[in-house]
């Protein structure tokens, strides 16, 4: 017979306990996939994601992925980290995302 406790605590308290939780998930897969390009360019994400450009751009804009601005002197480049890509493939995969 398995033994089963229930506790009780805040909602703050589950609320930072969960995302905790989702920052080591999202470290754990960006250690997972160190062998491959961290740095994605918009078409390699959309690539991955196979969606369209107005689908990543809308998957930006409510904050699932975030992208890493770099900098030069004549234009900026917009990336997007493979780490990112995948925690949210995984996270919609189980009905999360």
């Amino acid at each position: 017979m398995e033994n089963i406790a229930v506790v009780t605590v805040s909602l703050t308290e589950w609320t930072d306990l969960k995302n905790t939780v989702q920052s080591i998930a999202k470290n754990v897969l960006e250690l997972k996939s160190k062998e491959k390009k961290e740095l994605l360019t918009p078409k390699e994400a959309m690539g991955v994601l196979n969606c369209s450009r107005n689908t990543l751009q809308a998957y930006i804009d409510k904050g699932f992925l975030e992208p890493v601005r770099m900098q030069s002197m004549k234009y900026s480049k917009i990336l997007i980290k493979r780490s990112d890509i995948d925690y949210f493939i995984e996270n919609k995969s189980i009905g999360n995302g």
